[in-house]
């Protein structure tokens, strides 16, 4: 069956449904669901049934995904891409990431934990977990913080849902991920829900471009190290926050670009105090300020 579906591919120059997925970052789910609610992708169909798509199919997910960094809404797409509108020609418009965002708040401060799971199980199946780490809960989790009367409840509660559901799809993302194996760490500081919350947000992303991630926790740059060694990883992805030791830091980043040749992703706030560390340019580490900068910068680092 497997041989079949390949000839066929080649046969017709198209790519599987997972290919299209590793190329894009958007989760088969989520071509699925752009396909069967909004009709934004028409695959072709093999003999059995299995979804094909073309080169122009690929270049019309990465168009979409254009529209919703500008904050379009994933039912507004089709009637712009059928008006052919150009990205920076459009009137203003309400941003679907404000709108999700203060949805959310509002099943936060109800404690309304079915409508906050199905919000988010709903914003996750339509939008590429990229786009939303970034645009939506990223600043959501930063937002949480602060010492307020009922704040640390609000934010324990909405930590404890999305940490879940994280889980759940990473569990259920990993079966499809055959690609390079990145191991990603959280260096210790606080805060640590927001540190655990992003390093999984970075490992789910990195699952659905296939990529074989592993995310152990908080460790310090020595433990890393090992780990790094036993897992054969070909990147490493270091989350960090703000109350880093930069000395220290500075100290073992370059003990560790002297031993090793694995490049090394800097993520959180970690991207933030780099230039302070004052490493010669021509190291093997990468700041990336947003998880879309992380993956496309793993992407590139793989294709060398």
């Amino acid at each position: 069956m497997a041989i079949a579906l390949a000839t066929e591919i080649t046969e017709l120059n198209l790519v599987p449904i997972r290919e299209i997925s590793r190329v894009t970052g958007v989760n088969t789910v989520t071509l699925r669901a752009w396909e069967r609610r909004y009709g934004l992708l028409i695959p072709q169909r093999t003999s059995k049934g299995h979804r094909l798509y073309t080169r122009d199919d690929i270049q019309r997910v990465q168009e979409i995904q254009i529209w919703l960094s500008r904050g379009v809404a994933i039912s507004k797409v089709k009637t712009l891409l059928a008006q052919k509108k150009l990205h920076d020609c459009i009137e203003e418009i309400d941003s679907v990431w404000e709108v999700l965002a203060a949805q959310i708040h509002a099943h936060i401060n109800a404690f309304h934990r079915p409508r906050l799971e199905h919000l988010l199980a709903d914003v996750f199946a339509l939008y590429p977990v990229d786009m939303v780490a970034d645009y939506l809960l990223v600043p959501l989790i930063k937002g949480l913080q602060g010492d307020a009367l009922g704040q640390a409840a609000r934010r324990a509660f909405f930590f404890n849902v999305l940490q879940e559901h994280l889980q759940a799809a990473i569990y259920r993302q990993r079966q499809a991920a055959q690609g390079e194996k990145v191991l990603l760490v959280s260096l210790p500081g606080n805060p640590l829900y927001a540190n655990d919350l992003e390093s999984l947000l970075i490992n789910y992303s990195c699952l659905v471009h296939q990529f074989q991630a592993e995310y152990l926790g908080h460790l310090d740059l020595k433990e890393a190290q090992l780990c790094a060694g036993a897992l054969h990883a070909k990147i490493i992805v270091l989350v960090g926050y703000e109350a880093l030791n930069t000395s220290e830091l500075q100290l073992h980043l370059t003990s560790w670009r002297e031993k090793n040749a694995v490049p090394i992703v800097l993520a959180g706030d970690l991207a933030l105090v780099y230039p302070a560390l004052g490493l010669d340019e021509g190291a093997a580490l990468y700041p990336c300020a947003t998880m879309q900068q992380v993956l496309a910068t793993i992407n590139q680092l793989v294709k060398g």
